[in-house]
């Protein structure tokens, strides 16, 4: 897969970044509930194996903390899965291996992208998802978990319907998204978008990036999605930092998401 363009807040200097995050941390921490907020995080894209994959693992792995990895099964062969294996260690615990779409293909021919949208028959719908799991099962074994993202966060009511037929166990989308989910269909959003933020000023990048921060603890659980394929020497930097301010902030539940369930 192709490099894909780099948000404008990674273009500011790394040192601006953390002089910026470490005089506003404290503002930061003063939203997070008296309970304290679970944080958990997803890495969308998964089937192509490369240096940002390999950088964007290495961050986690040095922190020990837990990343949803959404894989495209139509991305996936048995050489890219044992290069993925092989890269992401022995220990496969820390890595909730789980469904992205099926080709990570939009069908809508107008309004916005989705790959399970209004548009497709639901039986069809139900084939290719059907297909994807089985795919998926049979290539990563137990370490593949019942999870959906659905590419670009959003699909039908239809498609949920079919994941609750197909037994997944949970679907994991962006925040305040419509059709909400059947009962049976635990949602598990993410809030904070580190890689894809659409501002074209760096220095208003990161106060984007601060204020889905305050909303999301605000919330009680903040996700955070990442995208390795728009990663930068700057951004995987900033993620290393970004890791270890959250471990060791009290009231931050680093999770697994499957936890979250």
């Amino acid at each position: 897969m192709s490099c894909r363009p780099v948000s404008a807040i990674w273009k500011n200097n790394l040192s601006t970044l953390t002089e910026s995050f470490d005089l506003w941390w404290d503002d930061f921490i003063a939203n997070i509930p008296h309970n304290g907020c679970d944080v958990f995080f997803r890495a969308d894209d998964i089937g192509y194996p490369g240096k940002q994959f390999s950088a964007m693992i290495n961050i986690f792995k040095e922190h020990k903390t837990p990343l949803a990895l959404a894989v495209a099964p139509s991305w996936l062969n048995e050489q890219r899965r044992d290069i993925l294996l092989e890269e992401l260690g022995p220990d496969l615990n820390l890595w909730a291996l789980h469904q992205h779409g099926y080709r990570h293909m939009n069908h809508e021919q107008t309004g916005k992208k989705f790959e399970f949208g209004p548009s497709r028959d639901k039986k069809v719908i139900t084939g290719e998802l059907g297909r994807g799991k089985a795919k998926l099962s049979k290539m990563l074994g137990d370490n593949f978990s019942p999870i959906f993202t659905p590419p670009w966060n959003r699909c039908s009511a239809d498609t949920m319907e079919s994941l609750v037929e197909l037994g997944f166990s949970a679907i994991s989308r962006s925040t305040n998204v419509y059709p909400n989910p059947p009962q049976k269909l635990p949602d598990i959003p993410v809030n904070v978008d580190l890689h894809t933020i659409k501002e074209s000023s760096p220095e208003q990048g990161i106060k984007t990036l601060q204020s889905l921060m305050e909303e999301a603890v605000k919330s009680g659980c903040a996700g955070f999605m990442l995208h390795h394929q728009r990663m930068n020497k700057t951004s995987q930097l900033f993620l290393h930092y970004l890791l270890g301010k959250i471990n060791i902030t009290p009231g931050l539940r680093v999770k697994d998401i499957r936890e979250l369930l």
